[in-house]
């Protein structure tokens, strides 16, 4: 009996063990100023559950010492999708057709990406986390491609259909880590946005465009712990669709090794230019 009861005792602490071992993935959600709430899909959250992390909610915060110390506390971070980013953040007047922005939300995610690249952690941009990611860092954007990427007409780039189901086409560089994980040079994605990334960041590359020119994902490697993308994998990630987990996965596999400490956060406030 004893010897059954250490045997026990014995696999707990074995289950135990591997239970802390699965990363934490922070995911960026939405906010909400009417109702004074935060939420975000829980397509998101099946994704990282369905790549083996343990997904953990961050709402938008005001406290950039607030947002750090989440950052210190998880092994990785998801940015994720909803409003135009603020157009005055990187430096230009807001266009006509520019839809919804939400400067509180963006001023959060700033803090967070700011972090998460001090202390090294692995970032995932999805979509408008591209974009924001692609301003944090440096960069431009098209506020509205319609009327302003210059090969017009472009393609459906907001699509009317089903999120699982895709729209159209993103041709992968070879020499990119998107291509480690994907091992594809095309890629057939969903689409829902209206705005995209213009001037790339510093120490940012492309690694994705659509077949019209717009620019599908960047990433920072090897100076920043970065991949970003335009489309939203998570839907299909969170239908069990193996191709697409993988960059999931790749981000929790990412977080894995990572041991930070936040010693002094020096998070400044973001810059409008």
């Amino acid at each position: 009996m004893k010897k059954a009861l250490c045997s026990l005792m014995l696999a707990f602490v074995c289950i135990g063990a591997m239970a802390q071992q699965k990363p934490l993935i922070g995911i960026s959600t939405g906010y909400s100023a009417s109702d004074n709430s935060a939420s975000v899909r829980f397509t998101y959250v099946d994704a990282v559950v369905n790549a083996g992390g343990i997904p953990v909610l961050i709402p938008l915060t005001r406290d950039s010492l607030a947002a750090a110390e989440v950052i210190n506390k998880v092994d990785g971070l998801i940015l994720s999708g909803g409003e135009d980013v603020y157009p005055f953040f990187y430096g230009e007047e807001p266009a006509g057709a520019l839809g919804g922005v939400n400067y509180e939300r963006d001023r959060s995610d700033m803090w967070l990406l700011q972090t998460a690249v001090k202390l090294n952690k692995p970032v995932l941009g999805i979509c408008r986390g591209e974009q924001l990611t692609n301003v944090t860092m440096g960069g431009t954007l098209y506020q509205d491609l319609p009327s302003q990427f210059p090969n017009r007409p472009v393609l459906q780039h907001g699509q009317r259909s089903s999120g699982t189901l895709p729209i159209h086409h993103v041709n992968v560089v070879k020499d990119s880590h998107l291509y480690e994980i994907m091992q594809q040079e095309q890629l057939a994605v969903n689409s829902f946005h209206h705005q995209a990334v213009k001037d790339v960041a510093p120490g940012f590359k492309v690694v994705a465009t659509a077949p019209d020119g717009v620019i599908e994902a960047i990433e920072g490697f090897p100076q920043y712990n970065i991949l970003a993308v335009q489309w939203h994998p998570e839907y299909f990630a969170q239908q069990g669709e193996a191709q697409w987990i993988k960059i999931f996965e790749d981000l929790v596999q990412r977080a894995g090794g990572v041991q930070s400490t936040l010693k002094k956060p020096n998070i400044k406030q973001p810059r409008i230019r």
